[in-house]
């Protein structure tokens, strides 16, 4: 399928022409991000992610709904999706805002469309008599949690909350606490919150860059000390940068924001930029025969194949989580890994493939390389 692409591509275009379409794509990406800046996610700008399970069913429409009277609430960057809890089964409704807000201010919303919400597991039981005053801690021993007992004398109601509660267990620990039979109605916990404060989101932010430079240096080191020829190594060093600045380039020009998620998929894609960059640099420098052409269609034919099947699983991975999981984390990688891949093509096959190309022929006589047969 990829037989002899390099050889027939340069029969057309010359390849020093084609060097130049990752730089050019590169210098493009600097100006998009410099003018449109680079959207932040919640953990690197600070905001609320809330997340609630429902039985009832969320269409477009309700999601629409909701979405124009969140609105009203002037929250910044609000966006609201639907899916599938993959643990419950049950329907999820997902809403996140740049703006740091509690789950209190949107009760009367919420409410509206969810009926009573939990952050934690609630249980209730009517009693015959008021507990002992050591209740909570003696169903904090025997459920090794902690949990918040609250007892109303008006209606003799006993209400105990915690993360996690088993309603056979906790009606066996009560009856036998109490010396009484007891059935609780048990609320699992329907809602969770995660607000995160700027200055937190700015701290997280500045910790990932510096691990990204760390190790980008990291990598420098051990590209040079592979190799140990500098023309090669910067090849390798430069088609890797313009791969991950054409994809910044990108999610800031779609809109892709920059998390963890996000973060973590580009570092992924330099180290696999790198994974091709030096399968091309192996097979032209270690090629004792044949024409310079032929070493690079043989990289050509496997790179493209490995970078083909995994923008064929990404792809995969995109469309099952857009339509059906609805997880941000799935989404934003295989997003940047879509995005970073066919930057790669052009990044590997164009321009690291062009400069040791140019490089061989210049060096070829005192190499002793790549000679006609």
């Amino acid at each position: 399928m990829f037989d002899n692409i390099y050889s027939n591509l340069t029969r057309k275009v010359p390849y020093k022409l084609l060097i130049l379409i990752p730089i050019v794509a590169s210098v493009l990406a600097l100006f998009v991000i410099y003018f449109n800046g680079m959207p932040l996610g919640i953990d690197f700008k600070g905001g609320t992610l809330i997340e609630l399970t429902t039985d009832k069913s969320v269409g477009p429409q309700d999601v629409a709904s909701l979405s124009s009277d969140l609105s009203a609430l002037k929250l910044e960057d609000l966006k609201v999706y639907s899916g599938k809890d993959l643990e419950t089964g049950k329907n999820k409704v997902s809403i996140s805002t740049t703006s740091v807000i509690s789950a209190g201010n949107l009760s009367s919303i919420l409410g509206k469309y969810f009926g009573v919400l939990h952050e934690f597991d609630e249980a209730s039981a009517v009693l015959s008599q008021k507990p002992s005053d050591n209740l909570r801690d003696r169903l904090s021993s025997r459920l090794k949690e902690g949990v918040d007992v609250q007892y109303d004398a008006a209606s003799k109601t006993v209400t105990i909350t915690a993360l996690d509660l088993d309603k056979a267990e906790l009606d066996s620990a009560l009856t036998y606490y109490l010396e009484e039979d007891v059935s609780v109605q048990l609320s699992k916990k329907n809602l969770n919150v995660n607000a995160m404060q700027p200055t937190l989101g700015e701290k997280l932010r500045n910790d990932g860059l510096k691990a990204a430079i760390v190790g980008y240096i990291l990598m420098v080191l051990v590209i040079l000390l592979a190799f140990r020829d500098v023309v090669p190594s910067v090849a390798v060093l430069l088609s890797a940068s313009c791969d991950a600045v054409i994809s910044i380039g990108l999610m800031s020009l779609l809109g892709i924001v920059m998390e963890p998620a996000s973060l973590v998929a580009l570092i992924m894609l330099v180290g696999y930029s790198v994974d091709t960059d030096i399968l091309l640099t192996t097979r032209m420098l270690k090629r004792r025969k044949g024409e310079i052409n032929e070493a690079v269609d043989g990289a050509v034919k496997t790179g493209l194949t490995m970078t083909g099947t995994t923008f064929v699983v990404m792809l995969v991975v995109l469309i099952v989580s857009e339509l059906f999981t609805h997880l941000s984390a799935l989404t934003s990688i295989a997003s940047v890994l879509l995005l970073g891949l066919m930057a790669d093509v052009c990044s590997t096959w164009f321009m690291n493939a062009g400069i040791l190309k140019w490089y061989l022929e210049e060096k070829g006589g005192k190499l002793g390389l790549f000679r006609k047969r």
